[in-house]
């Protein structure tokens, strides 16, 4: 890393840092959160909605791990939230061979984040953007991963960062494709119940950090097709399948989410529970 970007690191926010604390997260500086105060003056429901989040992929992962699924790919893991396990903390509650590779291009989160995500021998990072699939792929961390057995491959509050030009979909169909079977942890910033100036507001404020691309529900959609998405499909963070019959009270800045099954041989067509 050159000096200019060790200090660019540590004097403008990052993704990994202004989600972490959005969530309430201490792995944050000032600049991180000047950017959440910034966000919530546009969309108060904001922080409400990250909490939804978070609390969605911790019961999709154990779905997925209940479902039989042991080797992981987290794909722009970001840092842990506070208050919850990395994925191999959860996955290792019913597997304890479980493997995992984190994937983050943040070199805030793959050297800060190393002893928070306490790697060891089951677990890999690549410092890499997930963008590069072959340089994924092709890291030597990522041949903790058998490519003849199933996968649970997380890419959550990650493609709303991949301009159109990128073919987010075709993207995460080549991950689907590097595997025979498994499930796609899916989660997109929505941006269609926002009005325009609602949505300029809200992508500036954000901008200090990354730019964010979040399409109408129905192009979010399409990233999914092919897979058989688990009952209750594609819905907003706090609705699929909740813990509590209380609901967050969101606003309009959601996160939509999905969990989808795969059969890469077949096809993508759905698969059976992996026993």
């Amino acid at each position: 890393m050159s000096d200019r970007s060790t200090r660019e690191l540590f004097t403008s926010p990052s993704p990994a840092r202004v989600y972490n604390a959005l969530t309430g997260g201490k792995d944050n500086l000032a600049y991180d959160r000047d950017v959440v105060d910034t966000m919530l003056q546009t969309a108060g429901g904001l922080r409400a909605a990250a909490r939804a989040h978070i609390e969605f992929v911790a019961r999709a992962t154990r779905v997925v791990a209940e479902a039989g699924i042991r080797q992981w790919l987290n794909l722009g893991c970001g840092l842990p939230p506070e208050g919850f396990g990395a994925t191999y903390d959860t996955v290792a509650e019913f597997h304890p061979d479980a493997r995992v590779v984190y994937v983050d291009h943040d070199p805030h989160v793959t050297v800060h984040g190393r002893a928070l995500l306490e790697v060891s021998a089951a677990t890999g990072v690549v410092e890499a953007d997930a963008r590069h699939v072959d340089e994924v792929l092709g890291h030597e961390e990522a041949d903790l991963l058998n490519r003849n057995k199933p996968v649970g491959i997380l890419a959550t509050a990650l493609a709303h960062f991949w301009p159109d030009s990128c073919d987010p979909a075709a993207i995460l169909r080549r991950y689907i494709e590097a595997f025979p079977s498994g499930y796609l942890i899916f989660s997109h910033a929505r941006s269609d119940l926002l009005d325009p100036e609602e949505l300029e507001q809200l992508t500036a404020a954000y901008r200090p950090a990354a730019s964010i691309y979040a399409p109408p529900l129905k192009v979010i959609s399409s990233f999914l097709d092919g897979l058989e998405l688990l009952e209750p499909g594609l819905v907003e963070a706090s609705e699929w399948r909740p813990d509590s019959p209380i609901p967050y009270d969101v606003g309009r800045a959601h996160f939509v989410v999905a969990v989808g099954r795969f059969d890469s041989d077949a096809g993508f067509h759905p698969i059976r529970e992996v026993a």
